[in-house]
């Protein structure tokens, strides 16, 4: 038979366990911070045409304020790791969305540059009803590489290893096809 001492023991043995374990941990709990959670920071951004604003310099402004915005999220709060910027132009009454740019932290701490990483939407100048069709200065033609004075022009340079060239192979109209199977003829 059991005395009356040895059954009063196991039961505070228990409950004293149980306090020093949830003790132990409500003080790890209020110590140990709290797991930080990353994000995306989504920014919304409207400009409207000023007077006489020709498309690309609706275009520019955009691309400085989508830089300033993404520039200023990133510092303003370190747990963002991703911007994303919308652009959207207004003239008249017609919205169209200009650019998005979107970049991770790192990307933009390597290249801090808004043409990078934007997405530019090609409608968007006909859509806001700009009348003057725009195009980008286009750099003159690249003229071909300067022949040889020695090789008569329009010939093939003379072979490397001194051997006449070969007759070049049958163009490929030439060589038989092989039926597709998976193709059916109505």
């Amino acid at each position: 038979m059991k005395s009356v001492g040895h059954k009063q023991i196991i039961p505070a043995t228990i409950v004293t366990l149980l306090s020093l374990t949830s003790v132990s941990y409500l003080t790890i709990a209020a110590i140990a911070p709290q797991t930080a959670q990353a994000y995306t920071a989504r920014i919304e951004v409207s400009l409207t045409r000023q007077s006489e604003e020709s498309y690309q310099d609706l275009l520019r402004r955009a691309e400085a304020v989508a830089r300033a915005a993404t520039q200023r999220s990133l510092d303003g709060d370190i747990l963002v790791t991703e911007v994303a910027v919308t652009i959207t132009g207004q003239n008249g009454g017609a919205i169209a969305p200009i650019l998005l740019l979107e970049v991770s932290r790192s990307n933009w701490k390597r290249r801090p540059d808004p043409q990078l990483w934007a997405t530019y939407f090609p409608n968007t100048q006909l859509l806001l009803g700009f009348t003057e069709i725009e195009t980008e200065e286009e750099s003159p033609p690249v003229p071909p590489p300067a022949a040889d004075d020695n090789t008569p022009s329009g010939a093939p340079p003379p072979p490397v290893d001194g051997n006449t060239p070969s007759a070049a192979p049958p163009p490929p109209e030439s060589f038989p096809q092989e039926a597709d199977p998976d193709f059916i003829e109505d």
